[in-house]
């Protein structure tokens, strides 16, 4: 007599088998395949995939994007003593999220001995790997082997879920945690497992990730699912009251807590803009990611890719050799149209908050692509073009990576060149692009002749699906270990305003220092000070300021007359602009310093040419009036 998991299993099996139909052997697939699918050989596959895609090199670049720095701020004052409930943002503002990535990131920065790079990425670096082998094993018990194989090698290489991956930011914390809950659902209505807790467990910690959208999201797609199914009953067995009570005590304590101690500021920017104004908008929302109905569609298309290319081969099969639709494909349709339905509606929009349903989009296309790795007849000639298709991107790929590699040492000046007709005008940006290159001269040779010779082989052979799947993962990893280990450190070496502040804090010594008109959390991470914001309106300014060139440069004559610049930041962005100063209040002014500064502190001040990888970054408001300066008790922990 089969046992439960059993027989769900071969239901899984035969309903891949078109109606009308006879059941065809599932051991049609190579048995290598079927193989490597077991969860003895699977999982500690997709572990090597995760750590060469997510850990390589992972704190050996600084921040140089608006969104981690921002996030590291508050680890570092949760870690030096800030407070655990509702710390300051920088010292100077409410953090914009609840704190569980956070709490996570200080965790790791004791255990490493500081706030460091490596520190506040880790928890995004770990939640994906176990994001990755949590969908393995909930796919496996939900289908089958090898559909849980291929939707986990396509979930891990990604473009959208390999970015948040690697960032400091709440996104990929907030995309485990759903994954979990909304996983642990199916499985709990159709009987594959006992447990109750988990769901709301992960609920509560996706809450406190995020925000109410941890409820609302896992929520909505359930209550579809069972008015689809009409399984009422089910609720009755879900032991909503006791999963209410763990909800209120994990996440509703904190909110709690947090609204007692930050007041009507915590709710002002916690629940109305952060939830309420970002959802429907209003006069006083003010966000840059305004974007049209179709933007999420067009993103959805985009982060998913390269996998974007398999989704014609899916079509196919769903319309050739249909599947049965069974409850637990419909669950997952569900899933997918849910959020993707949801996030067309706010005004605020962006690719990154479909990351939850990059679990269930995954799943979608394994379960099609292990139905044509079984039959693949129907599909075969739109695999055939799929494996020409891809081989031919990674030729181009791998290809201008060697152009690349040879411009860089035979003709640096013609790359440079290059470089400035696509509008990366950062002048110091060739030659860190060099340094990095040959601190790397193996893997930058050895990995993009891999990615050509995998190109190769999809074009002069015929590969079946099932080649196809692991040589696009194969080329994912190759380029992204590149990426990480060339590319993205010239450009945050490049961007970074890591140098110029050490430089500016030299200067700046024990004086008095403040941010004009605008926080910046580069500063406020590297700098390890509490740095009040001022308006130029304020008569009393301190010595010294840190300005935003284009701020400074917006200031009316006599107040620029009023500073003198000492030194120049990098420009933040790649394009070359967006620069940051250190300004003095001029020898003599009426409200300026009484003594000269140093002629050695002006010849100090050389621009170092740097620029920004994202968007220029938008002044925030001024304080109405700027709090004590405090020094950080403890040095800045070197990179």
């Amino acid at each position: 007599m089969k046992r439960p998991e059993e027989i769900t299993r071969a239901d899984s099996e035969s309903a891949s088998i078109p109606a009308g139909e006879a059941p065809r052997d599932p051991a049609a697939a190579a048995d290598w395949l079927q193989h490597i699918a077991e969860p003895r050989y699977a999982w500690p596959i997709l572990l090597i995939f995760g750590v060469a895609l997510y850990l390589v090199n992972l704190g050996g670049y600084p921040l140089y994007t608006k969104g981690e720095p921002r996030e590291a701020v508050t680890v570092f004052d949760i870690v030096h003593g800030g407070g655990v409930i509702l710390p300051q943002r920088a010292g100077v503002e409410i953090p914009s999220k609840p704190l569980l990535m956070h709490w996570m990131a200080a965790l790791v920065s004791l255990v490493a001995g500081g706030v460091n790079e490596f520190a506040v990425r880790l928890p995004s670096a770990a939640l994906a790997i176990a994001g990755v082998i949590v969908c393995y094993f909930y796919v496996r018990r939900l289908f089958d082997n090898l559909t849980a194989l291929i939707a986990a090698l396509i979930l891990a290489t990604t473009f959208q879920y390999l970015q948040a991956g690697t960032g400091a930011r709440v996104d990929m914390t907030l995309t485990f945690f759903m994954e979990v809950a909304f996983f642990e659902f199916i499985l709990m209505a159709e009987g594959l497992t006992r447990r109750r807790m988990l769901l709301y467990v992960a609920i509560a910690l996706a809450i406190l990730t995020k925000g109410p959208i941890g409820l609302i999201l896992p929520g909505l797609v359930a209550v579809i699912w069972i008015a689809a199914e009409k399984r009422w009953n089910l609720l009755r067995a879900m032991s909503l009251v006791r999963g209410a009570i763990v909800v209120l005590v994990l996440a509703g304590g904190w909110y709690l807590a947090a609204l007692i101690e930050g007041g009507p500021d915590f709710f002002r920017k916690q629940i109305l803009a952060e939830n309420l104004l970002r959802f429907a908008g209003g006069a006083d929302f003010h966000e840059g990611h305004i974007h049209p109905f179709y933007y999420m569609e067009l993103a959805l298309l985009a982060g998913f890719l390269p996998w974007t290319i398999l989704l014609p081969i899916a079509g196919v099969q769903a319309a050739r050799a249909p599947r049965a639709f069974d409850p637990r494909l419909k669950y997952i349709i569900v899933w997918v149209a849910a959020v993707l339905i949801f996030y067309n509606l706010p005004q605020s929009k962006r690719g990154v908050y479909l990351l939850c349903m990059y679990p269930a989009f995954a799943t979608l296309v394994a379960i099609y692509v292990r139905q044509a790795v079984v039959r693949p007849e129907p599909a075969r000639a739109c695999v055939h073009w799929t494996a020409r298709l891809s081989g031919l991107a990674m030729l181009l790929l791998g290809g201008g990576g060697l152009i690349a590699l040879a411009m860089l040492v035979a003709r640096p000046q013609e790359f440079a060149g290059l470089l400035q007709a696509a509008g990366i005008r950062a002048p110091a940006f060739p030659r860190i692009l060099t340094s990095t290159v040959a601190g790397n001269r193996v893997l930058d040779l050895a990995l993009p002749l891999a990615i050509v010779a995998l190109g190769v082989l999809m074009i002069f052979t015929r590969p079946r699906i099932e080649q196809v799947v692991l040589a696009i993962a194969a080329a994912m990893v190759f380029t992204t270990v590149a990426v990480n280990v060339v590319v993205v450190p010239a450009i945050a070496n490049t961007l970074s305003l890591r140098d110029f502040t050490d430089h500016a804090m030299k200067i700046v010594g024990d004086s008095p220092l403040g941010y004009l008109g605008a926080l910046n959390y580069d500063v406020a991470f590297y700098s390890r000070r509490t740095i009040p914001i001022v308006s130029q309106r304020n008569p009393q300014m301190p010595e010294y300021l840190i300005a935003w060139r284009t701020l400074f440069n917006a200031l009316p004559a006599y107040s620029q007359r009023r500073f003198e610049i000492v030194i120049t930041s990098n420009p933040t962005s790649l394009d070359g602009t967006d620069q940051m100063l250190l300004l003095r209040q001029r020898t003599g002014s009426p409200d300026g310093p009484s003594k000269k500064p140093s002629d050695s502190y002006i010849e100090a001040g050389i621009s170092t040419t740097w620029s920004l990888f994202e968007s220029r970054r938008p002044p925030q408001p001024a304080a109405a009036a700027p709090p004590p300066i405090r020094r950080a008790s403890s040095p800045r922990n070197p990179v």
